[in-house]
């Protein structure tokens, strides 16, 4: 339901726009190209930097609750990468946006390390954002890094050649296990997230609203519950964790889906799995109930809620998410 709600409004919003070229802007061509790529270099920094931020607090929560995960766990490194190809025709010019101090025209084309996660195994040996790579063990990365990404994960190491200043350095990285869900931005002004069994979205609107890490740690806990108990979706590979993708979008994967949005028990068992999935992690378990609390100042109705919400009333989850919180603490002393 959240999904289909989510395509509806985003169908809305294109629809009330106008492509529709003034005669000012007709006078003015020059500085219109400008601006456009001004606002496509605005967006694909905003999508890298929200990956970035995303993925240092998944990446715990994937790796430390990765036996829950059963059969749906991948082989990772701790990198999400970028190439040009990620982008739609009308921002492939922004690609460059990623690369800053680092650009180097002949390898403009080439694939970058957009995040890496704090305490991966790709931290641990030396490798940054915004490192070129040129080379996967052995192999040219252009138009096929998630190819080369997939192979190397299901053996378990890489040997990354990377371009760094005018540098070239060469590092081999071995692997770990984490949950197969990936962990993306999406694009919304809604501050929400999204589960679908395969991947977990947390919108541009939430990441803006959520006052701490434990926050959003809890967010995506949730996600993953409805990910592990509830959604029959595939595992994905860190290959197609997609860090500047504004067109990859939460999917219908079987349509039994449907009614997990619609369930208020499924919701609460989300949460009290959540919180303890993000305390697992190391996050603050007191911070999930705050989240719901300054919710509710956007839609005061759903403090209380109704027989006619889709999710329990925020007191509700608040007060339970609570108690969870101190039982957690208690038994951790």
């Amino acid at each position: 339901m959240k999904s289909f709600l989510f395509l509806i409004f985003s169908f809305t919003i294109i629809s009330c726009s106008s492509k529709t070229i003034n005669d000012y802007t007709k006078d003015n061509l020059d500085f219109y190209k400008e601006e456009i790529q001004k606002q496509g270099d605005i967006v694909v920094s905003s999508m890298a930097s929200a990956s970035k931020h995303l993925h240092d607090i998944a990446w715990k929560i994937l790796y430390n609750n990765s036996k829950l995960c059963g059969e749906n766990t991948i082989t990772a490194f701790g990198i999400m990468v970028g190439e040009r190809n990620d982008l739609p025709s009308n921002l492939k010019t922004s690609y460059s946006i990623l690369f800053e101090d680092n650009f180097n025209k002949k390898f403009n084309n080439f694939p970058i390390v957009v995040s890496v996660a704090q305490s991966s195994p790709a931290e641990k040996i030396g490798i940054k954002e915004k490192d070129i790579i040129i080379s996967v063990d052995g192999k040219e990365t252009r138009d096929r890094i998630r190819n080369l990404l997939s192979k190397a994960s299901y053996k378990g190491s890489l040997t990354l050649k990377v371009l760094r200043g005018n540098e070239e350095l060469e590092m081999e990285v071995s692997g770990t296990r984490i949950c197969g869900y990936s962990v993306q931005p999406l694009i919304s002004p809604f501050p929400t997230a999204y589960a679908d069994g395969s991947k977990i979205f947390v919108t541009l609107a939430a990441l803006d609203f959520i006052k701490d890490d434990s926050e959003l740690a809890f967010l995506i806990g949730h996600e993953l519950a409805h990910n592990i108990l509830h959604f029959q979706g595939e595992k994905v590979g860190e290959e197609n964790f997609l860090p500047i993708s504004v067109e990859d979008k939460p999917e219908i994967r079987r349509i039994g889906d449907i009614f997990i949005w619609e369930s208020q028990s499924k919701e609460t068992e989300a949460d009290l799995k959540g919180i303890e999935y993000s305390y697992r992690a190391g996050y603050d378990p007191y911070s999930a109930a705050n989240y719901f609390r300054r919710l509710s100042t956007y839609m005061p109705e759903l403090i209380e809620g109704s027989v006619f919400n889709i999710h329990p009333g925020n007191a509700n989850r608040a007060y339970n998410l609570d108690k969870v919180a101190k039982r957690l603490k208690k038994n951790n002393n």
